[in-house]
């Protein structure tokens, strides 16, 4: 965000950036409470918890994928021109 100040992004720029970083930090609290459920569900190994916490960790992933395109996306442009 501070780099997005500092680069002059428009507004509606900086809303999107807001947007993808949110949405990353969601993902994490999203992953973290699965596993703390799953954890709590199940006390020994379990292929069906192992597989739950792998899709949490999977949207986790699919969050920041999406937050560096549109990251790459604001800022390249910027920066090299």
């Amino acid at each position: 965000m501070l780099l997005g100040f500092y680069l002059n992004l428009k507004g509606i720029e900086l809303i999107a950036l807001s947007i993808a970083i949110t949405l990353v930090f969601m993902a994490e609290i999203f992953n973290t409470a699965v596993e703390l459920m799953m954890d709590t569900i199940a006390q020994k190994y379990n292929t069906k918890v192992r597989l739950v916490k792998d899709i949490a960790a999977g949207i986790v992933l699919i969050a920041c994928l999406n937050a560096s395109v549109i990251g790459y996306g604001l800022f390249v442009r910027k920066i090299f021109s």
